[in-house]
């Protein structure tokens, strides 16, 4: 969901999932409004399907790797390479966005699916399990949505727990961020599609663009662009009850 409230300095501040702020902004920008109204889209097989693929990943990282406690003296040590367990670093991004002669905070909170740091480079690595991953042989590049996910990943501060108290984030020394998004076929596991980029300034000049927009669309002071693809409404989950669908 996205909630807004108000600062004591009168600027507002708006908190969201990065899922639901990638959604919305790699894939349909009109989720925003349902998000706002506190509307969950319904859970569909290929929901329910893709969270146990996910928690199968974990379960057999667990099972036939031994990952020890990474302590603070570790993280902070550039020339050490580093390995979190699958599915156990919760992250935060915090930005301030400048608007007219005001700004608005902007909190994305998140779990990504596995964070490293290997040879001075920080890796986060996002695993999907779509339902056609035919789809996926021809194209050079994840969706937007993806990439969004692991771009805010790469520039959050990360913890072991899903405290937000400011003392239990950390952020990892690196030199070069890069970001992996594996492509995986639910019912073998097998993989299908490995995408992996670094973060340019393309990258971030893109980020900051769907920030910004997430942020005045969320406030109602920009009205959300439709994508105009009859394809994407039908399969979207809030297809049935949405009055903005094609």
């Amino acid at each position: 969901m996205i909630q807004i409230r108000e600062l004591s300095d009168g600027n507002p501040f708006i908190v969201s999932s990065v899922t639901d702020f990638s959604d919305s902004m790699g894939f349909c920008e009109f989720k925003i409004k349902h998000l706002l109204r506190g509307i969950k889209p319904p859970q569909t097989n290929i929901t329910i399907e893709g969270t146990a693929s996910h928690e199968k990943e974990a379960q057999y990282e667990k099972e036939h790797f031994k990952f020890v406690p990474v302590t603070s003296e570790e993280v902070a040590d550039l020339t050490r390479d580093i390995e979190f367990a699958r599915e156990s670093v919760f992250t935060r991004f915090l930005t301030k966005i400048p608007f007219g002669e005001k700004s608005v905070t902007l909190l994305l909170i998140g779990q990504s699916d596995k964070v490293l740091r290997s040879k001075k480079l920080l890796v986060v690595e996002d695993t999907k399990f779509p339902q056609n991953v035919a789809k996926y042989a021809e194209l050079s590049k994840p969706f937007d949505d993806q990439i969004l996910q692991t771009l805010l990943y790469l520039n959050s501060q990360f913890s072991i727990t899903e405290s937000m108290n400011p003392k239990d984030w950390f952020t990892i020394p690196h030199e070069e961020k890069i970001w992996i998004v594996h492509i995986k076929d639910k019912l073998t596991g097998q993989s299908v599609k490995v995408f992996k980029g670094s973060e340019t300034e393309e990258a971030k000049d893109f980020l900051y663009c769907k920030l910004s927009k997430f942020a005045l669309i969320s406030l109602g002071i920009q009205e959300p662009d439709h994508h105009n693809s009859t394809r994407k409404c039908q399969s979207c989950r809030y297809f049935s009850d949405c009055e903005y669908k094609v």
